[in-house]
């Protein structure tokens, strides 16, 4: 193989930056809109934490974060002591809690969402809505199927 033909970024690559590009304008509009102390690695617990209203273990979110439950414990002590997180009472388990975004944690939940929602949006522009729209749904298709890889493996 000639050694010039393998040059540029590869898709970790591009991905990494396409990421960055869209965790520095959430970062930015959250702070705008008062909440300066929220950090890319909260996103870790903030995401499910919204598609789960009723609440969600710390152990299901580390998993679903895809980090240790260490490593999850710390973000939600950051986030519980920013208003951010309540723990409960789980009611099927009186020794565990579930973890509930509180009103301010839906507040900024609705920032950081909009503010995807507009990088989203301006991708479209520069590329294509369907071209946005194929890729999450080939993003999509691979993580499920990296997750039934995962869940084979454990079992």
């Amino acid at each position: 193989m000639d050694p010039g033909a393998d040059r540029g970024p590869l898709l970790g690559a591009l991905m990494r930056l396409s990421h960055q590009t869209l965790m520095a304008e959430i970062l930015r509009a959250s702070a705008e809109a008062g909440f300066p102390d929220v950090l890319a690695a909260h996103m870790a617990a903030i995401r499910p934490l919204w598609d789960c209203p009723e609440g969600a273990r710390a152990t299901w979110l580390a998993a679903e974060a895809r980090i240790t439950k260490q490593s999850m414990a710390v973000l939600l002590d950051q986030l519980e002591e920013r208003g951010y997180v309540t723990r409960l009472e789980d009611p099927s388990d009186r020794r565990a809690k579930l973890v509930v975004l509180t009103r301010r944690g839906r507040e900024v939940g609705r920032v950081l969402r909009a503010a995807t929602r507009r990088v989203e949006a301006d991708w479209a522009k520069r590329i294509g809505a369907g071209r946005v729209d194929a890729m999450r749904e080939a993003l999509r298709d691979l993580v499920r199927s990296l997750d039934l890889d995962a869940a084979n493996e454990r079992s």
